[in-house]
């Protein structure tokens, strides 16, 4: 649908500017909260011959907007909650109630859809809420959600001052020194065998490596030794018994 804005509406436009929105969120909340005109030919002449009022309504709107930014900036709101042991709320916090509790503290006109709160708030807590308060004007407040007023005090109070832990050294007594270092042996123990058991594991491998690479060769070298031995042998003993019969001849 197009409208005519007749307001300055954050993250649609200015007055007199024509834009298309969502049937829904014109019928629902635009058209009747009186934000906006339909985009028609007669709408655009009613707008024409009262921009000079529109424009006017929409200054006063901004000064007064500007006057809620300053009694609210900064403001620390407490709401106080019902809540288990872990922090979870029984319910929620939501924009309508932070709404509610900056109206009664400072009697401003306000409106929850100006509160831009994501989510519902389910724990407890302090919160930092970012709320416009005109198209291009926001201010920041803190929502203190806690189960009493003493205990908000002191949510806030540590919200604002952190307090940094310390580590705290204990000086340790003479059975746990001495805890430590039996702990310490039988570390280095375990860490020594380790280490042995891995130098025996690499140094096999080594030589059995080494044993692969040289047996060959040496097997084959010795196997044509022994042969040429075996045929010298095998002549000599020919030529020893040729000798013999020649000499048993004669």
């Amino acid at each position: 649908m197009e409208v005519i804005l007749i307001e300055n509406i954050d993250k649609l436009g200015k007055v007199g500017d024509v834009v298309k929105v969502k049937d829904g969120y014109a019928r629902n909340y635009l058209i009747p909260k009186k934000k906006v005109l339909r985009a028609s030919k007669e709408n655009l002449k009613v707008f024409e011959e009262k921009k000079t009022e529109i424009e006017a309504e929409e200054n006063k709107r901004k000064i007064k907007s500007q006057e809620i930014a300053k009694k609210i900036k900064g403001l620390e709101i407490l709401i106080i909650r019902n809540a288990a042991e872990n922090g979870q709320l029984y319910g929620s916090v939501t924009s309508k109630d932070i709404a509610k509790e900056i109206i009664s503290l400072n009697e401003v006109e306000f409106l929850n859809e100006q509160i831009n709160l994501k989510k519902s708030i389910k724990s407890l807590g302090v919160y930092e809420v970012e709320i416009t308060v005109y198209t291009d004007l926001k201010v920041k407040i803190l929502v203190n959600v806690a189960k009493t007023k003493e205990l908000g005090v002191e949510q806030i109070n540590e919200y604002k001052n952190p307090k940094k832990t310390k580590s705290i050294k204990k000086e340790k007594s003479v059975d746990d020194k001495k805890e430590e270092k039996k702990v310490d042996e039988k570390l280095d123990a375990k860490d020594l065998i380790k280490e042995i058991e891995k130098k025996e594991e690499i140094t096999p491998k080594k030589k059995t490596i080494a044993k692969k690479e040289k047996t060959p060769k040496t097997e084959k070298v010795d196997g044509v030794k022994t042969k040429k031995k075996d045929e010298k042998l095998k002549k000599t003993k020919k030529k020893v018994q040729k000798k013999v019969t020649k000499t048993a001849k004669k």
